[in-house]
Parts: C-alpha cells; sequence; structure tokens
C-alpha cells in the first residue's frame, strides 16, 4: 500500500538570475528545475520515507526526462505518469521582485500536463493509498485536469480514503466552477494545509471558519503564516510551532515540502507536533536553494537541522 499519492502538473521552471529582473528584457536565468505543487511535494515526502506515487502527464522531451528522473531517483513511483507526444512538458518562468513577491509565466494550460482527463486516474491506485494530496493551483490548470482531480476526490471519499488539501489558491481564478471545486474538496478533506492568507481569502471570519470546519468532521487544520508560526487545530488540541531561522533565495516550493514532510510523518505514526516541527524545518531548509525541488530534504538532514534548532518546540496557544 501507498502512503501518499497526488496528482496534477510536473512542469520545467526557469529562475531569473537577479532580483526585479524582468522577464519582458533579455537577462541571465537558471533552470531548468524540475517543478510543479504535486511533484515538489510528493518528492519530499518520498525522501522522507514514505511510500509514494504521482499522477501526471509530461511531453516526450527532456524537461519531461529532467523531472522522471529527479522523481525516480528520490524514490516516488513514476509508472502512473504518462508521456504524449502532443504537448510539450509545462513550464514556468519566474522571476522575484524586492517586495518579496514573485511573478510567472505559466505554460500549463495547453501543455502536456495539461491534457490530464479523467480517464487517466487509476482508481485502483486510489484505493491502494493511505492519503490522496490535492493541490488547489493543480484544479485551475485546465479543464480537463480539473475533471480528473474531481474524479479522484470523489473516488476517494466514497472509499473513505483520507484526503489532504492544500488550497493555493490563484486568487484571479477563484471564480465559477473553481469556486464549486473548492466547496467540494474542503468538505471532503481530513487535512487541510492551508496559508493565513488563503483561509482570509476563503472566509470572511477565521475563527468562525475553523470552528466550523472541525464541527463538521474530525479533521486536522494547519495554518502557515509565513515566518512566523504554523498553528494546528484539531478536535482534540490547539498548539503553534514557531517557524525555523532561514535567509530566503528562493521561496518557490517551501510550502510543498511542508506538505509532504508533515504528511510522511502522519503516515509513519509521528505525532502532530513533531510531525509539524519537521515539516517547518522542510520548509525553512527549502527557502534556502534557488530552484524549487533543489531544496528538498532528507530525513537526516531534517533531524541534523532541528536537533541544532531544538528551542523551537510546540506552544499553547493563549
Amino acid at each position: 500500500m501507498y502512503d501518499i499519492i497526488t496528482i496534477g502538473e510536473i512542469l520545467a521552471e526557469i529562475i531569473t538570475e537577479k532580483q526585479d529582473q524582468l522577464l519582458s528584457k533579455a537577462g541571465t536565468l537558471f533552470g531548468p528545475y524540475p517543478s510543479g505543487a504535486p511533484a515538489i511535494a510528493i518528492d519530499q515526502a518520498a525522501r522522507m520515507g514514505a511510500k509514494t506515487a504521482i499522477i501526471s502527464k509530461i511531453g516526450a522531451d527532456d524537461f519531461g526526462l529532467l523531472n522522471k528522473t529527479r522523481l525516480e531517483n528520490d524514490g516516488v513511483d513514476i509508472s502512473y505518469i504518462k508521456e504524449t507526444s502532443e504537448n510539450s512538458t509545462g513550464t514556468a518562468f519566474v522571476t522575484y521582485l524586492s517586495d518579496g513577491s514573485r511573478k510567472f509565466i505559466f505554460h500549463f494550460t495547453h501543455a502536456a500536463c495539461g491534457e490530464l482527463c479523467p480517464e487517466d486516474v487509476n482508481e485502483n491506485l486510489i484505493l491502494d493509498t493511505k492519503i490522496i494530496h490535492i493541490n488547489g493551483c493543480s484544479i485551475t490548470g485546465s479543464p480537463s485536469m480539473g475533471e480528473a482531480i474531481m474524479k479522484a476526490v470523489r473516488f476517494a471519499n466514497k472509499h473513505q480514503i483520507k484526503i489532504a488539501f492544500d488550497p493555493n489558491i490563484r486568487q484571479e481564478l477563484y471564480k465559477g466552477y473553481i469556486m464549486d471545486y473548492y466547496k467540494e474538496i474542503i468538505d471532503c478533506a481530513n487535512i487541510i494545509l492551508t496559508g493565513k492568507t488563503e483561509l482570509e481569502f476563503l472566509y470572511q471570519d477565521k475563527k468562525t471558519a475553523i470552528k466550523q470546519l472541525l464541527d463538521d468532521k474530525e479533521r486536522i487544520i494547519i495554518v502557515k503564516d509565513g515566518e512566523k508560526y504554523t498553528y494546528v487545530y484539531t478536535n482534540d488540541s490547539i498548539f503553534k510551532v514557531k517557524s525555523f531561522p532561514a535567509i530566503t533565495l528562493d521561496a518557490t516550493g517551501a510550502g510543498d515540502c511542508f506538505n509532504g514532510t508533515f504528511l510522511a510523518l502522519l503516515c509513519q505514526g509521528f505525532d502532530l507536533e513533531t510531525a509539524v516541527i519537521f515539516a517547518n524545518a522542510a520548509g525553512a531548509i527549502a527557502v534556502t536553494k534557488r530552484g524549487p525541488m533543489e531544496g528538498n530534504s532528507s530525513r537526516k538532514e531534517l533531524e541534523k537541522f532541528v536537533k541544532e534548532n531544538s528551542h523551537i518546540k510546540a506552544e499553547d496557544c493563549i
């Protein structure tokens, strides 16, 4: 049985050399790097020792090979990744701005990953896993990808397979049927991995929303507040864990590293506090490396990092 599977985009990412470097002008770029939120998270989970797989599509090209090689080398089952000759592997071009924000150019919807459709969802794979992890950005990737993900979610929910959901909202795309998809997934989700700003965008009143979500069913709700704290809410406890100190070089993928680490440790029987501390550590290490998957870390690296920062522990929320 698998611990965690995911479904969604696989991309090659290209990054500008300098801060505030415009993609509208010629300049030096770094990459290509393996990327895509589901791919980053599942790769990190595999590096933590979890048995993992990803459902996705890539082109029959070097960008696809780049991703398959990294995922396979890190222990992800790549047998559910399909190659297509119709389109090339998706890409993302990123520039970092001095105000801390990022600007992206995506080739996503009409790329290989955008071809993903309901027929690509392997129901037997879903039945053979503990958790299926869903990223909100994947739902907006293309109409057929959204339909594929919703098929997987509905099948998992019907068969009582746990669903983990990171809303990962693109606010400009949160409209129409996408809103309906989000609401349906949140209703089904057993584990919600979100950011403070995302939760505030989804719900007018954060406290009321958390109470309602916990009243509806037994859940774990994780709320990440950037460089400050990560808050954990369950029906039995509420606590927070301070973020680890880190000098940020590239923030892309840090949240996915958190998700992969947290879910992997949860599947392996670790308590919530330990899982969140190690997940925070994974996110901190991730931002120090250029490239969205380059900062993915091993259990040994995280154990060393946590030991070096042993003052960071779970704290009660007052």
